[in-house]
């Protein structure tokens, strides 16, 4: 007996619930739904830093590519902070709804990476979590490692200063003892833009200024 299809809210373009839906169904007739973004800010000897994910190269979708902290589809009904738990689910790490930052909500029409066409309202989100990242627990076949890297350090990469950054983390495929992990633009889910925009924030986000937005 199969399990029940993961069912999604559909949208229209101003955001308003209109119907429900199977995810793949969703995806296959590019209907517009909803997904949460969290990205995790740790502050390291006053440096603002960002928490990445590397997507277990077994998903359909990017898999292999360096991604926010934590991210997954909103199911029907599903109140946006309610993506919390993929905190827990992704990285093993519980907070309260109480402790996201809501940066906005931001449209996206795009390849899903899995060849359709993908149409969302992305609800998007900070934490300030300073706790190492040897306590992380990434999810077997979810998350093959996380890493962080200063938000400066990001900004010079996508804005053509740099042609890689350095990972600090562990590296799960064997890489030699004192050989640092590194990245360039390619190795991230792709959207220049949104990387920017995002460590921009993060940067306010992690030395205290406000407002922040997306």
């Amino acid at each position: 007996m199969s399990a029940d299809p993961e069912l999604l809210d559909v949208l229209d373009a101003a955001g308003a619930v209109i119907g429900i839906a199977p995810r793949a169904a969703v995806h296959e007739r590019g209907l517009w739904h909803r997904v949460f973004h969290c990205q995790i800010v740790a502050v390291r000897n006053g440096v603002p830093t960002m928490v990445l994910q590397r997507r277990h190269p077994s998903k359909l979708a990017f898999g292999g590519l360096l991604d926010v902290s934590a991210a997954g589809h909103l199911t029907a009904a599903e109140e946006p902070v309610d993506g919390v738990r993929e905190l827990a689910e992704e990285l093993g790490v519980v907070v309260e709804p109480a402790a996201l930052v809501p940066l906005g909500v931001r449209r996206m029409v795009n390849d899903d990476g899995e060849g359709d066409l993908n149409k969302e309202l992305t609800h998007v989100f900070l934490l300030r979590d300073d706790r190492p990242l040897a306590e992380y627990r990434p999810a077997p076949g979810e998350v093959e490692a996380v890493f962080e890297v200063p938000v400066d350090e990001l900004l010079d990469l996508f804005g053509g200063q740099v042609a890689t950054v350095e990972l600090r983390g562990p590296e799960l495929r064997g890489r030699p003892a004192g050989e640092p992990p590194t990245a360039a633009p390619a190795d991230f889910v792709p959207d220049p833009g949104y990387w920017i925009t995002l460590a921009v924030m993060c940067g306010r986000f992690g030395r205290g200024e406000l407002p922040v937005a997306i």
